[in-house]
């Protein structure tokens, strides 16, 4: 589903990315760990074609992804790629259902669509949150807010999510809820995920864990799988 051949990226003559190669398998949840400045966050933006490499090739669904056109790319990233982020993003002036929409409405769906507004409602109520539809940002927990940020970057039934630090702005309860709730959709949309985090836990939950140090990786291991992951509580 994603593969990655010898990638390289340079600011100027700091070299923060020196020839990784990977490859992350449909429904597989791989986790990326590393210091500061390892380049974790660097690889993830270029894997999600929010920037481009200096060298090496992005292929996600087995298209080569900065081999087109800016406009494609984007309509590409807008249709494929879904993204969580530490801080969430939603738009405060719209409610929770609203934000979840965005995604289709800036992808050419028509605002009030009946198909539209049925998937983002079918998503919040699968990620705990159905009971906040109506509410904007301001009105809902860290938590909440992280949870309708997941729904938004599924909401075009993307092939990869991808998710920079995730928990990492969550107390420890919604650390642990929203771990588990990664495994929930890969089962239920056998979604494929890739986790820049440095909360070792939930790492470790993940199919696959790998470490990278100084832009390179240095080291790859199996995680424990989610076979004895505990039901999802409701935040």
């Amino acid at each position: 589903m994603i593969q990655l051949e010898n990638i390289h990226k340079s600011f100027g003559s700091l070299e923060v990315i020196k020839g990784v190669s990977l490859s992350v398998a449909k429904g597989e949840v791989v986790s990326i760990v590393g210091a500061s400045g390892a380049g974790k966050s660097t690889l993830l933006n270029i894997m999600g074609s929010l920037m481009e490499p200096s060298g090496g090739k992005v292929k996600i669904a087995g298209t080569d992804i900065f081999a087109l056109p800016d406009k494609s790319l984007a309509a590409f990233r807008n249709r494929e790629i879904g993204f969580v982020f530490q801080f969430h993003h939603l738009l405060p002036e719209f409610t929770a259902l609203e934000n979840v929409m965005m995604p289709a409405l800036i992808g050419g769906a028509k605002w009030g669509s009946k198909e539209v507004e049925a998937r983002a409602r079918m998503l919040l109520e699968d990620l705990g949150v159905g009971e906040r539809m109506h509410h904007k940002p301001m009105q809902m927990s860290g938590g909440e807010q992280q949870r309708v940020a997941i729904a938004r970057a599924l909401m075009n039934n993307p092939a990869v999510l991808l998710a920079d630090e995730p928990s990492g702005n969550l107390d420890s309860r919604n650390k642990e809820e929203l771990h588990k709730l990664f495994f929930m959709l890969r089962e239920k949309y056998n979604q494929t995920i890739v986790i820049v985090t440095h909360e070792m836990e939930l790492a470790r939950m993940c199919d696959r864990c790998i470490e990278m140090k100084d832009g390179v990786i240095v080291g790859s291991g199996n995680g424990a799988k989610n076979a004895e992951i505990p039901p999802i509580a409701q935040m």
